[in-house]
């Protein structure tokens, strides 16, 4: 061997080295080689792990001791942002913005501290060495330990900005601990769910792509697709090298300058071929792809390249359907749900920070175009409207500007369209200071932006007066007004005492009234509506309100005595009246009654009956708007018909019934079990689906027709039957005893008056007739009536009175209420009342008011004065007036005072005033915001001695009474204000200096397009709303991240908010609307000149510019596209190759969507996954068509056929001459695609299997048994791996399949290639312990074999033990072999 030198290399080996070592180790020396390096090198770890000791302790987390600076750096400059804001120089939302950039760029610049001081003070640090070699944690949690937590984010995704600034090492504050935990146990949640959702996810991509198997060796398609490097913004996700990795190539790629074939057409790229086509500058190369492979039923191996296991061309029967699934499946826990929506805080990312390298001067050239602009942080800047360069030139040493031959080098800035330059022509700048924020990338720099919009409240109580803000009102299509400032500017809210005034309070002052403290400023006054008698109740400690009762009217009713029963604990209030009527007082003492409310009861039994029964009226009216609750008055008296009968509602088993329907019993007979009839009677039964529901008992006399006697019983009860004088017998004809049944049946439901024949018999009383029919037979029962006699007034005398003052009347009228209505069946067992008589209260109302309170009476007892012990009834109508007790002065209103303007006793007219209640200043000052437009006042303002300031100055001032003023402004020359306001006077001293009083103020920046919620001159309390401030932020890009992003490609959903795409290419122009600033649609103009208008929907933003070109397909407005639409604009764009070839280029636009799509989410979160893998799954989703004519093929319109399938059919229906079938590619998402495969099996296996089944039963389906979930349902090997080929007729792959080979080692040079099991190692003494000396089997000059990684006396396994296991072994196998002999 040659001679070999030995390299010292003096580096870290962390995770990254370990890798690229373990991976050159793979490529180079195959799998078995690696596995012995990885095994020793994992010994070599932990032994030098153990010698080292490696531990944590408190003491590891060092904290930079840079942190304080760092810290108070960024407060001093929270600091000047805040009086920016007071000053009103900026918005709340810039200052929101700037808070929260101010604190995530000291989060970032401390991060770097805490490594740079680990690194410097002590790099062997546990924390910094677990962080930094990859073993566990990174940098963004050793941050957490000892540099600062940073911002956090509220419940709903907008960041709070407040910032915490310690970190675990020192320990949070009880604030900053309460900040964090939202945001922990969201991850917690975020978490728990992921794995659900990943797992589903996975399972159903495994049940979409199971079938996909390599079945063949080439397919021996000429497509292929383009690959080249993955980019987003400028920036390069994925480079070139890495995404041809183990692809082939399909077309021959060629150098672009020496023109050499660098890779012929089917040659598998390695790394070496990858890194040579990437340094020839290639930027694109046809690749073939199982997207394009033209397999029947699966991918080549080809077309798919290397298994990425091994690094070599993937072997036939391998499940690369599965391997995909799992690739894509496995990350899905690592993919955040939604990272924060993070209050449209963007990062440098967007923009590239330059800063000055020298001190010198800004030149801009002449030619470059920018505009002021006002950046998010409410500075003045230019904005770039056109790429260009400015130049900073150093200054010598000298101080003047360099000339261009000097030493020092002019930096020359770039600058693109869309760049922020923050410095102007000709300026000084310093060393590091910000000069520009450089755009990357063109277009992109118009990153998606969204409406959004904050509050600002008041901070203190005052008047509102506009500065420079010009309102403008709006009317939407529904009618509503909003006011926005057309031009932004200043809101000023100048301080005073706002008193928010009750309802009705009348003011007393005016505008530019001088009030002193407790002066009144308004007043309210309660008045009576009606007028009567005031009555002042004893006042009560501890009530709030004072009520003043003011009768109108009031009747006694003198004639009659109350006595008080007591049952049950309840009193009874009992009404004598001097007939000796008794009277139940339904409403208690004390208690209000309403008009026409019943006020008592008579007590009577006359009307009681002894069971339920049928009602009917005779005579009896009532009146018709009675109500079933209350029941119905008596209009005209007569006799009321009570035909009684006994009804049980049951609601049990029909089994439990022990009588039949029709049958005649006795009074106490059993008719269900444990229910006994009281009454003798005929049983009626209604029942409902088995269940008997009531049973009723109708007492009266049973009459048995038979139809003989039929004839001579109806002639008796009819005047004339037979004219004929034909004496057949009824029973010739059947008509006959039809006819006489009939009549009986006319009988039915009728009555028999006394006196009349019935039966033979002359009626004595009033009787009632039914047709039953017994279990005899058809008879008649006759029916007790018992009459109940009603009179037409009754006999309770009514009580009327008159108020003598208002003439109003008052009564207790006695009416007659009866409860059911006419033929009504009163459903019971026991008696019920039929008539009541009720006294009710009736008071005059007058017929204007019905908006006043409606009046009540009050029921009291009132002793009587001759007889102490008996109680008279009183009925007083009372007026109760709250008047409020007076409350104390708050924050928004001043104290009241009230005084009552009546005395008990006092006679009042209506409209009397009872009370005044007057509304007194806090403070003295001058009244003012009285506005003079006599709309009803609801607000006044006071100006205080304190909302003043006084500026004395020994100059004339420069500022004149009305001026507004922001803190530190001049108020004289060298004379500034301290705080803000307007100049209320300017006053001249006898000293001969001037006082210049300024009303105290605080304004409020407003942007232009606010949605103002005040107006000029109001008055607002403090933390009212002053004005919705509407902003634009970047849409983070993590709205839908992660899995649900993954999840919507997948199953090909249509997304919330999708762009509009261009369906031809063209010319963009933008159209306007009405207020001439908002783009409310887009034209494309095509070369042909037909024009397409796209609306903008409401949120929708263009991002290509006015006149720019656009090409089909691409997007016009921001938002992700609609794969659906990225297909059918393809699609319909049509092509000459005929139908396929639209198809398949349509399908390829939307495969390479879909592919980069989720290449993009995985790289966001920096997880590497293959695109053959995310091919596999897109293949599936669209290899489908849908079939719209099927033409003479055998296909249905409707039927969803693979695309391959349709187009062999089409070349032999052009052979044939037939017509060809149409169809429409479809893009399915992986659900649907799983029950659409030609496996029933499998797709009853994933979802909705009854439904598979039965479809498939229906189209008398066949399963093949093709793909994996079939075979192993119905317990057959799989068609995979080992398995593969098992069914296949043999000998159609022979060139693939090389001849056995005998021995097991005869194939291979080298015995440390092979994987071996122990046993067969031993067989061959390739044991273990001779394994530990040949490393890699490389000979050294003079030493035999190498050295161990490991020193001798290191051996793990010591060599004796080895030599017991063999030989046990040994022994075993010789057992069997004995056995085996038997």
């Amino acid at each position: 061997m040659t001679k070999e030198t030995n390299v010292f290399r003096n580096r870290v080996v962390d995770k990254g080295q370990l890798r690229k070592l373990i991976s050159w180790a793979f490529v180079n020396y195959g799998t078995a080689r690696t596995a012995v390096m990885a095994d020793k090198l994992k010994d070599l770890g932990f032994r030098y792990a153990t010698k080292a000791g490696v531990s944590i302790s408190v003491d590891d987390l060092m904290i930079p001791p840079t942190k304080r600076s760092l810290l108070e750096a960024a407060e001093e400059e929270i600091r000047a942002t805040e009086n920016r804001y007071q000053r009103g120089e900026i918005t709340e939302v810039e200052r929101f913005q700037k808070v929260i950039d101010t604190w995530n760029g000291t989060s970032e610049a401390l991060k770097d501290e805490v490594v740079v001081h680990f690194k410097s003070t002590d790099p062997l640090n546990s924390v910094y060495m677990m962080a930094f070699s990859g073993a566990r944690g990174n940098i963004s949690q050793v941050r957490q330990l000892v540099g600062m937590r940073g911002l956090m984010a509220d419940p709903q995704g907008e960041i709070i900005d407040l910032p915490i600034k310690t970190n675990f090492r020192e320990g949070l504050t009880v604030t900053e601990y309460i900040i964090s935990s939202y945001g922990a146990r969201k991850g917690l949640v975020d978490t728990a769910l992921r794995t659900a959702d990943s797992g589903y996810l996975t399972r159903r991509l495994v049940d979409v792509s199971q079938d996909v198997i390599i079945r063949e060796i080439d397919c021996g398609t000429t497509r292929g697709i383009p690959l080249t490097a993955m980019t987003e913004g400028g920036k390069i996700l994925i480079p070139l090298s890495q995404r041809l990795l183990g692809r082939v190539i399909a077309e021959d790629v060629i150098h672009p300058e020496t023109q050499e074939i660098i890779a012929p057409r089917n040659t598998p790229v390695s790394d070496e071929l990858a890194e040579k086509i990437e340094r020839g500058g290639i930027t694109e190369v046809v690749v073939r792809s199982p997207l394009t492979c033209e397999a029947a039923r699966s991918v080549c191996q080809n077309c798919y390249g290397w298994s990425l296991a091994h690094g070599k061309m993937v072997d036939l029967g391998e499940a690369v359907g599965i391997i995909a699934a799992q690739s894509i499946g496995e990350p899905g826990t690592q993919l955040t749900m939604r990272t924060f929506h993070t209050g449209g805080v963007f990062t440098g990312e967007v923009a590239q920070q330059v800063r000055s390298k020298s001190e010198g001067t800004i030149r801009l050239p002449r030619k470059l175009r920018t505009r002021s602009y006002r950046t998010r942080h409410g500075e003045d800047a230019l904005y770039v409207e056109a790429n260009g360069v400015i130049h900073l030139h150093p200054l010598t040493t000298t101080g003047d500007a360099a000339i261009t031959n000097s030493p020092l080098e002019v930096q020359e800035i770039k600058v693109t369209q869309g760049s922020t330059l923050y410095v102007q022509n000709g300026q000084q700048v310093k060393v590091g200071q910000l000069l520009a924020e450089v755009a990357l990338g063109g277009r992109t720099t118009r990153t998606n932006t969204e409406k959004a919009v904050k509050d600002v409240a008041s901070d203190l109580a005052g008047e509102v007066l506009f500065a420079d803000v010009v309102p403008e009102q709006k009317t939407d299509r529904q009618g509503n007004t909003t006011t926005t400032a057309a031009r932004g500017g200043l809101i000023w809210v100048l301080s005073g005492e706002v008193y928010n005034l009750p309802p009705g309070a009348e003011l007393v002052v005016e505008n530019g009234d001088q009030i002193n403290s407790n002066g009144v400023l308004a007043e309210t006054k309660l008045t009576t509506q009606h007028g009567g008698v005031v009555r002042l109740p004893a006042n009560e400690p501890g009530k709030n309100a004072r009520e003043v009762e003011i009768i109108t009217a009031s009747v006694i009713l003198d004639q009659a005595s109350v006595t008080v029963e007591s049952s049950q604990g309840r009193n009874h209030y009992l009404i004598t009246t001097s007939n000796n009527q008794v009277f139940n007082l339904r409403a208690t003492p004390g208690t209000k009654v309403q008009n026409n409310q019943v006020v008592a009861e008579l007590i009577d039994d006359r009307y009681r009956t002894n069971t339920g029964g049928l009602l009917r009226f005779a005579g009896v009216e009532v009146q018709k708007k009675g109500k079933a609750k209350l029941g119905y008055e008596v209009v005209q008296g007569g006799t009321l018909l009570w035909i009684p009968e006994e009804t049980h509602e049951v609601n049990k088993d029909i089994s439990l019934l022990l009588v039949e329907d029709g049958q005649f019993v006795e009074a106490g007979t059993e008719i269900v079990k444990d229910i006994f009839c009281q009454n003798s009677g005929v049983i009626e039964i209604t029942q409902k689906n088995d269940i008997l529901r009531e049973v009723v008992i109708k007492p009266g006399e049973l009459l048995l027709v038979d139809t003989s006697t039929s004839a001579a019983l109806s002639s008796n009860l009819t005047t004339s039957l037979t004219t004929d004088g034909d004496e057949s017998s009824p029973l010739d004809s059947h008509g006959g005893i039809d006819s006489d049944l009939e009549k009986i049946m006319a009988l039915d439901n009728t009555f028999i008056q006394p006196g009349q024949e019935f039966q033979g018999n002359i009626s004595t009383e009033l009787r009632y007739i039914q047709y039953v029919e017994t279990p005899e037979g058809p008879a008649l029962l006759s029916r007790p009536v018992v009459e109940f006699p009603v009179s037409n007034q009754p006999d309770v005398p009514s009580t009327t009175s008159i108020n003598q003052q208002t003439g109003r009347s008052i009564q207790l009228r006695a009416i007659q209420r009866l409860p059911y209505k006419d033929s009504e069946r009163v459903k019971s067992v026991d008696g019920v009342e039929l008539l009541r008589t009720q006294l009710v209260l009736e008071i005059e109302q007058d017929g204007e008011d019905h908006s006043s309170s409606p009046l009540a009476a009050d029921i009291e007892l009132v002793e009587d004065t001759e007889q102490p012990d008996i109680h008279r009834l009183q009925l007083v109508i009372l007026e109760s007036l709250v008047v409020r007790r007076d409350i104390a002065a708050d924050a928004t209103q001043g104290s009241t005072q009230t005084t009552l303007e009546v005395e008990d006793g006092d006679s009042i007219a209506p409209g009397a005033v009872v009370a005044r209640t007057k509304i007194l200043a806090k403070e003295g000052g001058i009244v003012r915001g009285v506005r003079a437009d006599g709309e009803s006042v609801r607000r006044c303002l006071v100006l205080r001695q304190d909302d003043q300031v006084v500026v004395n100055c020994g100059g004339e001032p420069t500022v004149k009474p009305g001026d507004l003023l922001v803190e530190g402004g001049e108020v004289a020359p060298g004379i500034h204000t301290e705080e803000s306001g307007q100049v209320w006077s300017v006053t001249p001293l006898p000293s001969g200096e001037y006082a210049v009083y300024v009303r105290l103020g605080r304004p409020y920046r407003v942007s232009p397009g606010a949605v103002l919620q005040v107006e000029n001159g109001d008055l607002v309390q403090r933390g009212d709303n002053l004005v919705l401030l509407v902003f634009e932020r970047a849409k983070t890009g993590d709205i839908i991240q992660g899995l649900p992003r993954i999840e919507e490609l997948l199953e090909a959903r249509k997304p919330k908010e999708a762009c509009i795409l261009a369906r031809r290419s063209g010319e963009l122009q933008v159209v306007y609307g009405d207020g001439g600033d908002e783009a409310i649609a887009g034209r494309v103009i095509e070369p042909g000149g037909t024009v397409t208008e796209y609306p903008l929907g409401p949120g929708q933003n263009l991002v290509i510019p006015d006149g720019g070109t656009v090409k089909a397909g691409e997007p016009l407005s921001d938002g992700p596209s609609n794969p659906h639409e990225i297909l059918d604009v393809f699609f319909n764009l049509g092509s000459e190759d005929g139908i396929y070839a639209c198809a398949s280029h349509a399908l390829q636009k939307v495969q390479t969507f879909l592919v980069n799509e989720v290449q993009m989410v995985y790289q966001s979160q920096g997880i590497d996954i293959a695109d053959k893998h995310i091919e596999v799954i897109v293949r599936q989703m669209t290899n489908k068509v849908r079939i719209d004519d099927g033409g003479d093929t055998t296909m249905l319109p409707g039927e969803l056929v693979e695309l391959r399938q349709v187009e062999q059919v089409n070349e032999a229906m052009a052979i044939t001459g037939g017509a060809r079938a149409q169809y429409t590619p479809v893009l399915l998402g992986i659900t649907k695609a799983s029950l659409n495969t030609d496996s029933f099996i499998s797709a009853a296996s994933f979802q909705e299997t009854t439904r598979v089944l039965t479809e498939a039963a229906i189209e008398g389906k066949s399963d093949w048994l093709r793909g994996l979930k079939e075979n192993v349902i119905i317990g057959r090997l799989i068609p995979a791996g080992t398995g593969y080929n098992t069914y296949e007729e043999p000998g159609a792959l022979d060139e693939y399949t090389q001849i056995e080979s005998t021995g097991v080692l005869d194939e291979v040079d080298d015995a440390m290639d092979m994987v071996l099991d122990d046993r067969t190692a031993r067989s061959y003494n390739l044991d273990a312990a001779d394994l530990g000396d040949g490393a890699f089997g490389l000979k050294q000059p003079g030493r035999g074999m190498s050295r161990s990684i490991l020193d001798e006396e290191d051996e793990l396994i010591a060599d004796d033990i080895v030599n017991d296991l063999v030989e046990d072994e040994d022994e075993y196998e010789d057992d069997l072999d004995e056995d085996e002999d038997f």
